[in-house]
């Protein structure tokens, strides 16, 4: 900034003395001409009044002649011509002389008005006689007689005039001499001393010349000399600007690129020539529209001369873009440019220009990816195991084995022969049910990255579900996932053999339990087929608290996700054999999740109906009998919407608006077990995909069950399965 100031000082400096010089040399050149234009004019004015002082010797020779001539009764009119003219030309001389004195600005000197003014009285006087004289005619000076010639009246009256003249005028042509000689010395003095004062000015704008030409030169050699400097700045701007790695480029106020660049500009935008090209022509290539009008506001905001850069940086749209630029190789090549821009400030601190900066930061980008990445999978295995730590390891391995099964079952459903649609739509729902079960019950024991990544499974198979048409290819995606998902599992078993060190009195239970099931096993074989009497024993016992702790445990999880109080009530758990646990907690785990997020009510709707805020759950496993056992869900919440439920089939096209005339309550809600069928208006982590209550469904038929609902509205919704103690395959569905 001091160096450029002191550059302008110097330039202003030389402009300065530039234009001293030129205008004293003008000045002097102005006066000069004028000096020469009035020593003309006075020297034609001494030339005038040296003609005019021999006039009056003139005219008194030619009065001589004329009064000898007519003495002499001779020719005279040669002399009267010739003093006609004398009388014009003196005329014009004394006209001219005091056109040349005022133009040589010389008419208000006494030493030449006065003698001046006395030469023109006299000959004014001398003027009129001769202007008498001029109208004598020659032709009738003279009268003939037989005698000889004598004058005739005019002739005498012209003697006598000429005869008076010369002796009454004479002195005034004297005196009109002697005047013209006095203005004749004093024009002489007056042209020497225009003469001295031309020459004094021409010296004085020589000297003022030869002072301009050497400012000049000086001038010249400094000018030639931060040329050079100028020339050597120049090229080693060229050799930063050829050797920065980052693309440096100047934006004016017109918004268009200068002329000067960095070499690396043109490779990083893939632009070949830049310059003069406006910034939003060059950011049209990269970038999207709206990032292209947010880019030339902020380039507005930075032309303000009171903004803070420093702080509006933090807005820049162009802080890190991602662009796309074609390969050499055919595709696309996905680069990471990031610009930035600073305020190029005048002497007057306003800006005159902006400098841009643009960098390629794809390395830095990717490689901040993969730390995030890093970072996330370290706190994924730190979060999964915590959630390790906290699920009972009985239970943990329960569900593994659980998820293991339902994943390959999965796998194999998809790779099952099958083209048509039918066959298609029965793997998708299949795949559903299976995936569905296994996030209920990894969400029963809080296994948040089983139910993330089961959820994610879910949308595509939603999206397949939407479908109107399916093929094979469509089910790759799902493999893979399900790939995925094995590898978790197998991830989570691998920590769970890590920590189970830690874990002294849970093992040391289990291998107490495995020591008591070897000697049961013992005191089967030493009866004979006792074996198999024990082994049907054992899935008749009872599981024990495991399934209402994890129940609990689900219940409030889903009524904290839902943001509603809800009180889990169960009786008869304890009793459930070990042959139907499975599919009882399974059932549970669906219904809970289904009631709670489609039954019980917020607080303020339960206030509204008259109800406490908090809801209640009712879970209860008894025998039926000799023959079943009979397992109730029930909820204190808003009961089933038969509208509702009519209105959502007939938009998923379950039944024709004739059907759905004629149907009956019982038929309706019967429908809620349907594949893909739910009310829910948005899809979460619990509810929306329309699978719980087909899962459910599925399992009360494969263990040869049956289920029947009963609901009043603003009341309850109940919900019966009843299961037989021995294995069947018949299923019956009803709805009271």
């Amino acid at each position: 900034m001091a160096r450029r100031l002191t550059m302008n000082r110097g330039q202003w400096a030389q402009i300065g003395a530039t234009v001293m010089f030129a205008t004293v040399l003008t000045l002097l050149l102005v006066l000069g001409i004028r000096r020469a234009s009035e020593l003309q004019s006075a020297s034609a004015a001494l030339q005038m009044a040296s003609e005019l002082s021999s006039r009056p010797e003139l005219m008194r020779s030619e009065l001589t002649l004329i009064q000898r001539g007519l003495e002499t009764q001779t020719y005279i009119g040669q002399s009267l011509r010739n003093l006609a003219s004398m009388r014009e030309t003196s005329n014009q001389s004394y006209n001219l002389l005091q056109d040349n004195l005022k133009a040589a600005r010389l008419d208000s000197d006494t030493a030449i008005s006065q003698p001046l003014r006395q030469a023109i009285d006299r000959w004014q006087s001398i003027d009129t006689q001769l202007s008498a004289l001029g109208k004598m005619r020659e032709t009738e000076l003279y009268t003939d007689s037989a005698n000889a010639s004598d004058l005739s009246a005019p002739g005498k009256k012209l003697k006598a005039a000429v005869d008076d003249m010369l002796v009454k005028e004479s002195p005034n042509m004297k005196t009109m001499s002697d005047s013209l000689g006095q203005l004749g010395l004093a024009l002489r003095t007056a042209v020497s001393d225009s003469g001295r004062n031309l020459r004094s000015l021409l010296l004085a704008g020589t000297l003022v010349a030869l002072l301009l030409l050497g400012a000049m030169l000086y001038y010249a050699y400094r000018s030639t000399k931060s040329a050079a400097e100028a020339l050597d700045a120049q090229r080693q701007v060229e050799n930063i600007l050829g050797t920065v790695r980052e693309g440096l480029f100047l934006i004016g106020r017109d918004l268009k690129l200068g002329a000067t660049c960095s070499s690396s500009l043109k490779d990083l935008l893939h632009i070949e020539n830049p310059a003069g090209q406006t910034f939003e022509e060059v950011l049209r290539t990269l970038v999207d529209e709206k990032t292209t009008k947010a880019a030339l506001k902020f380039l507005g905001l930075l032309w303000r001369d009171k903004v803070h850069e420093d702080l509006i940086e933090s807005i820049n749209p162009l802080n890190q873009v991602e662009v796309a630029f074609a390969a050499p190789t055919g595709g696309t090549d996905t680069r990471y440019l990031a610009f930035s821009f600073r305020r190029v400030r005048g002497g007057d601190t306003s800006g005159d220009y902006i400098l841009g900066v643009v960098g390629d930061v794809t390395d830095r980008v990717l490689l901040a990816r993969e730390l995030e990445q890093v970072k996330a999978d370290n706190d994924s295995q730190a979060a999964v195991l915590l959630q390790i730590l906290k699920v009972d390891p009985q239970q943990l391995g329960s569900f593994l084995t659980n998820a293991d099964v339902a994943f390959r079952k999965s796998n194999a459903m998809l790779t099952a022969p099958g083209k048509e649609q039918e066959d298609l739509k029965k793997k998708l729902n299949g795949v559903f049910r299976e995936l569905h079960a296994a996030k209920g019950e990894a969400a029963s024991l809080g296994l948040s990255s089983f139910v993330q990544r089961i959820h994610a499974a879910e949308d595509y198979l939603s999206t397949l579900r939407n479908k109107p048409q399916l093929n094979g290819n469509d089910f790759m995606p799902v493999v893979v996932k399900l790939d995925e998902l094995m590898s978790h599992a197998a991830s989570i078993h691998g920590m769970q053999d890590r920590v189970a060190g830690f874990r002294v009195a849970p093992a040391a239970a289990g291998d107490k339990a495995k020591k008591a099931k070897e000697k049961d096993k013992d005191k089967a074989k030493k009866s004979d087929g006792g074996t198999v009497e024990v082994e049907a024993a054992a899935e008749d016992m009872p599981v024990g608290p495991s399934i209402d702790s994890q129940l609990q445990t689900l219940t409030q999880d889903v009524a904290l996700s839902q943001s509603r109080p809800v009180k889990l009530v169960t009786k008869g758990l304890d009793k459930v054999p070990t042959r139907l646990a499975g599919t009882v907690k399974d059932i549970c785990i669906q219904m809970i999740r289904n009631s709670i997020v489609h039954g019980i009510e917020s607080p303020e709707a339960r206030r509204d109906a008259g109800k406490i805020e908090e809801g209640t759950l009712q879970v209860s496993f008894s025998e039926d009998g000799s023959e079943e056992f009979l397992l109730t869900i029930e909820d204190d919440g808003r009961g089933l919407n038969y509208e509702q439920i009519i209105d959502k089939a007939l938009k998923q096209g379950m039944v024709k608006p004739q059907q759905a005339m004629s149907l009956e309550r019982a038929a309706v809600y019967k429908l809620i077990f349907q594949p893909g069928f739910s009310t829910a208006n948005e899809v979460s982590e619990h509810a929306g995909r329309g699978v719980g209550l087909d899962a459910v469904s599925n399992w009360v038929r494969e263990n040869g069950g049956n289920i029947a609902v009963s609901t009043v509205a603003g009341q309850y919704t109940r919900f019966k399965v009843v299961l037989p103690k021995t294995a069947s395959t018949v299923l019956s569905s009803t709805a009271a």
